[in-house]
C-alpha cells in the first residue's frame, strides 16, 4: 500500500519506538503492535535477563506486528554501546567504552568488534543499535559522555565512529550516531535538565560536526579504503539548545538543527531519531514528539510510559490530518523509515510459523558469546592492558 494511502493513525503509529517494563512485554503494547500503533520498540536492561529470554521477547513483538495491518516487522532497538552503557545480559560478549578503543586506536579491531556485536544483537532478534556515540570529550566535567566518547579530537571520533558503524551495519544492525550536533562539552545531563551550549555554527562546523559529516553521505569512507554503504542508517538528535542557531528549541525540537544542518547542509537522507522524550530536558513528551515530526526528524522515542505514548500517538495523529506535517514531508519521512526497516528488518515473515523461534534458538546458542568473540574480547583487554603498562 503506498504511504500516502495508510490511514492516518497507521502512519502516525510508524513515527514512535517504544519502551516498556519487564522481561515480557506488557500484553497492550503488543495490542497496540497488532493495531500499528507503534512502530519500533527499545529494549533495556531492565526487559533482558539472558540471551534466550531476550530471542523469545523480540520473537514475541514480531508475532504481534505480524498481525498488524501492514504485516511489516518492527525495528527493534537497544542502547549497546559497550563500557557502561551496555543493556545485554553476561551470556553475551561484554566489549569496553568506546574510550578503550579510542587509546588503542585501531579502526580495524574497532570494526571487527562492532561486527561481533551486530552478529550477537542479529542472533536475539535486535536490529538497531544507538550507537556509536561521536560526541568529542572537549569537556572534561561533562559525565554524561566521558568514556563513551572515543577521546578530544574531531579526527578520531570520526576515524573510530565510521568503523563502527561499517562493523554494525555489515552485520546487519542499523547504527545510530550520537548525540547530533555533539554534546561533548556540556556539563549538564540532559536524563536531567535540558543543557544549552554558546557554540556557533562556524565552531561546530570546525569541530563538533567533523565526526556526524564523515558518515552520514552514501559511501562514507572508513579507513583501509572500505566505504559505509548508505553511511550511517540513523542519527539521534540531542536534547541540548545551541543558543546561536535555535535559542528557543533544543537540536531535537528545531527546524534549523535538523532540516536546515543535518538534512540540508550535510546531506543526511537517513532516519533522524530524538533521543528519549521522557528525559527531564523534555516538558511534554506528547507536545515535543509532533514538534520533533515538524523539525524533520522520523521517529519519536519514547522509553517507558505507554500513557505518554498512547498520547503522542494522538498528537502525531492529529498533526498529520491538520498538516502541521505536509503530506510531502511525511510521506518522505516513512519512506526512509521504510527503507531502514526493509534493510535491517526484512520484509514479513511467518513468526508464528511452528518451529521458528526454536531454529532461531539453535542459532542464538551458536552465535552468543561464542569462542570467536571471547577471543576478540581478549584481543581489545590485552591491548589495552598493554598500554596501560607502557
Amino acid at each position: 500500500m503506498p504511504y500516502r494511502d495508510w490511514p492516518p493513525e497507521i502512519k502516525a503509529g510508524a513515527h514512535i519506538m517504544a519502551g516498556f517494563v519487564g522481561a515480557a512485554p506488557p500484553p497492550d503494547l503488543l495490542e497496540r503492535i497488532r493495531a500499528g500503533r507503534a512502530g519500533g520498540v527499545i529494549l533495556f536492561s531492565r526487559n533482558i535477563e539472558s540471551a534466550g529470554q531476550t530471542l523469545e521477547l523480540t520473537h514475541s513483538l514480531q508475532c504481534a506486528a505480524a498481525d498488524s495491518p501492514l504485516r511489516a516487522p518492527l525495528m527493534i532497538g537497544i542502547d549497546q554501546e559497550g563500557g557502561r552503557v551496555s543493556r545485554v545480559s553476561p551470556d553475551f560478549t561484554l566489549f569496553p567504552a568506546a574510550r578503550v578503543f579510542g587509546r588503542i586506536g585501531d579502526p580495524d579491531l574497532a570494526r571487527r568488534c562492532a561486527g561481533a556485536a551486530a552478529a550477537e544483537l542479529r542472533a536475539v532478534g535486535v536490529n538497531w543499535n544507538f550507537a556509536p556515540v561521536l560526541d568529542i570529550l572537549t569537556n572534561p566535567a561533562c559525565t554524561v559522555i566521558g568514556d563513551r566518547a572515543y577521546g578530544e579530537e574531531a579526527e578520531a571520533a570520526a576515524t573510530m565512529g565510521a568503523a563502527v558503524i561499517a562493523g554494525l551495519q555489515a552485520g546487519g544492525v542499523a547504527a545510530a550516531a550520537k548525540h547530533f550536533p555533539g554534546i561533548g562539552d556540556m556539563a549538564p545531563d540532559p536524563h536531567e535538565t535540558l543543557p544549552s551550549s554558546g557554540l556557533s555554527l562556524e565552531d561546530l562546523r570546525g569541530r563538533e560536526l567533523v565526526p556526524f559529516r564523515a558518515v552520514v553521505s552514501d559511501g562514507a569512507a572508513i579507513p583501509g579504503g572500505a566505504t559505509i554503504p548508505g553511511g550511517a542508517a540513523s542519527v539521534m538528535v540531542a536534547h541540548a539548545v545551541f543558543e546561536s542557531i535555535d535559542p528557543e528549541r533544543p537540536a531535537s525540537l528545531s527546524p534549523r538543527l535538523i532540516k536546515e544542518l543535518l538534512r540540508g547542509e550535510l546531506g543526511f537522507g537517513g532516519v533522524a531519531v530524538t533521543d528519549d522524550l521522557e528525559m527531564g530536558a523534555i516538558e511534554e513528551p506528547a507536545e515535543a514528539a509532533a514538534a520533533g515530526l515538524r523539525a524533520g526528524a522520523d521517529i519519536a522515542l519514547i522509553c517507558r510510559s505507554e500513557e505518554a505514548q498512547e498520547r503522542a500517538h494522538e498528537r502525531i495523529t492529529r498533526a498529520i490530518l491538520e498538516e502541521e506535517i505536509t503530506a510531502r514531508e511525511e510521506e518522505e519521512s516513512l519512506g526512509r523509515i521504510g527503507m531502514m526497516r526493509d534493510r535491517y528488518a526484512g520484509g514479513p515473515s511467518s513468526y508464528s510459523e511452528e518451529g521458528h523461534l526454536a531454529r532461531l534458538q539453535e542459532t542464538r546458542k551458536r552465535v552468543v558469546g561464542c569462542g570467536a568473540h571471547r577471543a576478540l574480547l581478549d584481543e581489545v583487554t590485552n591491548r589495552a592492558a598493554a598500554l596501560e603498562e607502557g
